[in-house]
């Protein structure tokens, strides 16, 4: 990687369902030369297409070539124009929420307590990178930690998605912690302070609120909650 030209990047797609092997991809290729994305389609590689005729064989070598990594590996890799990668941007979005350039991505799978450190370490190191003081990434690795804790104990397990985000006017991080347990029933009443199930549900929502700068939470019944919060360099 130290002698790959600045002229182009790598690219590391991961088949969809794979989110063991992003999460460590994304460990092993974390880097400013190298992207790792999962591949959105549905479908495409999973059929037996017919045979290409000669004239699009030499066209579509690269294309088969990345297709039939995918199904025999599981991921693939290949080189992209500097250019395009930044004319190709990925946004953030949730509601009530500005939309935001994504720079960069992590995925913590959560599935134990070991989970919830490396989860919360992760946190302030992408915030110090996304350039927030040292104060404020602590304040993101709390959050993390919180959010964290919040699905072990509810769902088992989950994710959060660490993000480096821009906006025209600011730069930041934002968490997005998925789980698919059995939900809030009222979410209004699980943000305040204090209270309880008698599982302590709730507990961390409302401190994670007022230590980020936005915050979003949307959960449906016996299909899980999904929270989102950012925090702005200052």
């Amino acid at each position: 990687m130290a002698d790959q030209s600045m002229d182009d990047r790598v690219l590391v797609i991961v088949e969809r369902e794979d989110l063991a092997r992003y999460a460590s991809l994304k460990r092993v290729f974390a880097s400013e030369s190298a992207d790792v994305i999962l591949d959105r389609r549905r479908g495409e590689r999973r059929g037996r297409p017919s045979p290409p005729s000669v004239e699009r064989r030499r066209g579509d070598r690269r294309v088969r070539s990345i297709a039939q990594e995918l199904r025999t590996l599981g991921w693939a890799l290949v080189r992209r124009e500097l250019k395009a990668t930044l004319d190709s941007t990925r946004w953030a979005a949730a509601a009530g929420m500005e939309p935001a350039r994504v720079r960069s991505e992590v995925l913590l799978q959560l599935s134990g307590e070991t989970d919830v450190v490396s989860a919360r370490e992760r946190g302030r190191e992408v915030a110090a990178a996304a350039g927030l003081s040292p104060a404020d990434a602590a304040v993101v690795a709390t959050a993390v930690s919180e959010l964290a804790r919040n699905i072990l104990a509810y769902a088992s397990r989950g994710e959060v998605i660490l993000r480096i985000i821009e906006t025209a006017r600011a730069r930041g991080i934002e968490i997005v912690a998925v789980d698919e347990g059995p939900g809030i029933a009222n979410v209004e009443l699980a943000l305040q302070d204090g209270y309880s199930t008698g599982r302590g549900l709730g507990v961390g929502l409302p401190g994670v609120r007022r230590l980020m700068d936005q915050f979003h939470i949307t959960s449906t019944l016996t299909k899980g909650t999904t929270v989102t919060a950012r925090k702005w360099r200052r």
